[in-house]
């Protein structure tokens, strides 16, 4: 007997139907309404790249699966195929309490997709039983330190394992009086030595079992920390695509000039804190976290979640009354924590939902700078140096060009002609003693490749990468115009930059400005002039030798084989990588404006230092000038000067020619 044979029963099954369905409606509307009140933001071109990212990264899930995390990436995995299996089934299970041996079309009993799904579920249900209880091994006995145990955890799991387990029990029940999928029919052989009464009693528990696992998962989903299962779709589906650029403000309209309020973050931003699965691969990626600094990409989430969910009965009222809770900025964010960050995207890259951290740690820390003036103190002389000098050490624009003396360099202002790139210096090329000398490399590469180029000298000035990244976004516009001013008053086409945080803001950000160019790294660069034999490195230069990746090459601008490309073509270069290099790549500590800031023990700097020892290397080639400041701190810091340097990759190219 069907336990929806009788009118009462049917009613009953329909009664909870009803309530897990209209529960699940309003929840989710609740959430939907306050993403529908956040900030807006454009995410709906690239459609096509858009939907190929799905298929790759949500259904082929791409990023679950690395291979540093290849268990537990399984594990989710076949979960989460699972589901989709599950899904099917789900819905003939909701049918069938109406309809008897009723089936979506083509999925009945005989039919094509149906003598094909049976075996599927079987496999997949099977599977998401066994890494259930493999999750809740490793959550209860192996405790990996980046997960976070919980009650919900371990009820969702719960919920997850009893629907397949009440499914499984229910096909091996239904085998007993006909055909089933292969699983059932198997298990149908031990039921029938039980006796019908008993079988039939197995089959209601498990029915009855199994509906209120999965009304009860429905309803209480959009209100657990596991909403990523409805959330990730989207979450994948509009994922940041330009990662080099920061939003945009109206300096001269907004009515808020950073974020203070939950409810001012855009509605992606919102959606990912609601995503967040809670892995913990942030939290691993994390060069401040790894070096004990307060801050944790997965705490932030976590708790901008929670106080989303306090927040949202006041963000859905209609009263004008105001909020008495915590702020969200140095009450729920530790303002700390919001200056941790080196901005570095180890979190964005390691998060298999694409989860975004950048933008809100930029949008809080506009608000501290721009409408609170609060900042750690040493930002005072640095904002002040790049307002009054147009550099952030305060040194006179008058100096910008002492570098080049006697090098024979042509300047704008002084009509040089055709020119097939110009040269940016940048401030630390121009003013940094330990940075010259990477300049003057440069210039031997291009004189020898026979480029025409020529350099702005004293009118050049900071790009504002740091100023913007601090959270003083007005500052960083103000410089940014003066810089396009001066590209349009010259009609520059080309840019050449020995910066990758010039080169990032000028190629991604300065087009916000209406300021477009095709901007080219030094080490993108000079690995052409190599491949098109216009210079040839051919003195042996004995090296055992490690590069270090710059966050703003990699991560941000996919730049990773023309550095190593360059280093390559060096005769008695042997390069060894290091343990975390390319997309998992370890920061050096100074992005994020952090460059410009104390930093307490232990160092970012000299955990990237410990790590280049660990592979007996004797030289880290780098391509960054604030990179090689803090790789040469982190070498004279931690005592290894006599076995160790760093050394731009344009040095090394430029003393093999």
């Amino acid at each position: 007997m069907h336990p929806t044979d009788n009118v009462i029963s049917t009613l009953i099954f329909a009664g909870t139907l009803f309530a897990s369905f209209s529960a699940f409606a309003i929840f989710m509307i609740r959430k939907f309404r306050v993403l529908l009140a956040a900030a807006p933001d454009d995410r709906f071109g690239d459609v096509v790249e858009r939907i190929l990212g799905v298929f790759r990264f949500f259904i082929g899930q791409g990023r679950i699966l690395n291979p540093k995390y290849i268990g537990a990436g399984i594990m989710h995995a076949v979960i989460f195929w699972g589901f989709i299996a599950v899904t099917i089934n789900s819905i003939h299970f909701i049918g069938r309490g109406f309809v008897e041996n009723w089936s979506l079309p083509l999925f009945g009993p005989g039919d094509f997709l149906g003598i094909i799904y049976l075996p599927a579920l079987d496999f997949f249900e099977v599977g998401v039983l066994i890494m259930v209880m493999w999750a809740g091994f490793r959550r209860v006995i192996i405790k990996p330190k980046r997960v976070t145990n919980s009650w919900d955890a371990a009820l969702i799991l719960g919920l997850i394992g009893s629907l397949m387990l009440t499914d499984i029990l229910l096909r091996g029940a239904e085998g007993t009086i006909g055909e089933s999928s292969p699983l059932g029919n198997s298990l149908a052989v031990l039921f029938k030595s039980m006796g019908t009464e008993t079988i039939n009693s197995l089959f209601t528990v498990s029915w009855w079992s199994h509906l209120i696992s999965l009304t009860f998962f429905l309803a209480y989903l959009p209100i657990s920390k596991h909403f990523h299962v409805i959330t990730s779709l989207f979450s994948v589906y509009f994922r940041t695509l330009n990662y080099g650029a920061l939003p945009m403000i109206d300096i001269e309209k907004a009515e808020n000039y950073g974020v203070s309020q939950i409810e001012q973050f855009s509605w992606k931003d919102l959606l990912d804190v609601y995503t967040c699965t809670e892995c913990g691969r942030c939290q691993d990626a994390c060069p401040a976290f790894a070096t004990e600094k307060p801050l944790s990409p997965k705490l932030v989430n976590e708790q901008m979640r929670d106080h989303l969910n306090e927040k949202l009965p006041f963000l859905n009222s209609s009263g004008k009354e105001e909020w008495s809770g915590p702020s969200l900025v140095g009450g729920v964010i530790a303002e700390e924590t919001i200056w941790a960050c080196t901005m570095c995207k180890a979190c964005e890259e390691a998060c298999p939902l694409f989860i975004d951290f950048i933008d809100r740690f930029v949008g809080m820390r506009r608000h501290l700078v721009l409408e609170k003036s609060s900042f750690p103190p040493e930002l005072n002389n640095t904002f002040r140096n790049l307002e009054t000098h147009g550099n952030p050490w305060g040194i006179g624009a008058s100096q910008r060009e002492d570098w080049a003396e006697g090098l024979d360099l042509p300047r704008m202002y002084d009509s040089p002609g055709d020119i097939d790139v110009l040269y940016w210096v940048g401030c630390a090329g121009a003013l940094d003693d330990a940075n010259k000398p990477v300049s003057e490399s440069v210039v031997k590469i291009l004189k020898e490749a026979g480029v025409k180029f020529a350099i702005l000298g004293k009118e050049e000035t900071c790009t504002g990468d740091a100023a913007r990244r601090l959270g003083n976004e007005y500052l960083f516009q103000v410089l940014a115009a003066q810089n396009i001013e001066t590209f349009e008053k010259y009609g520059v086409k080309k840019i050449l930059t020995q910066c990758p945080h010039c080169f990032n803001t000028m190629k991604n950000e300065y087009p916000q400005l209406e300021g477009n160019y095709e901007v080219i790294h030094h080490t993108e660069f000079i690995a052409d002039l190599i491949k098109e034999g216009r210079i040839k490195p051919n003195k042996e230069l004995k090296s055992e030798l490690t590069y270090h990746d710059s966050c703003y090459m990699g991560r941000h601008n996919g730049v990773y084989d023309s550095p190593r490309e360059a280093l390559s073509a060096i005769p008695g270069v042997n390069l060894t990588e290091m343990p975390r290099s390319r997309e998992n790549g370890f920061c050096c500590g100074a992005g994020g404006g952090r460059m410009w800031l104390e930093e307490s023990m232990p160092k970012v700097n000299q955990e990237r230092v410990r790590e280049a020892g660990s592979i007996n290397v004797d030289t880290v080639a780098t391509a960054c000038p604030f990179c090689k400041t803090m790789i040469r701190d982190g070498i004279n810091e931690t005592g290894v000067s006599d076995s160790m340097k760093t050394v731009d990759i344009a040095q090394l190219v430029a003393d093999s020619l």
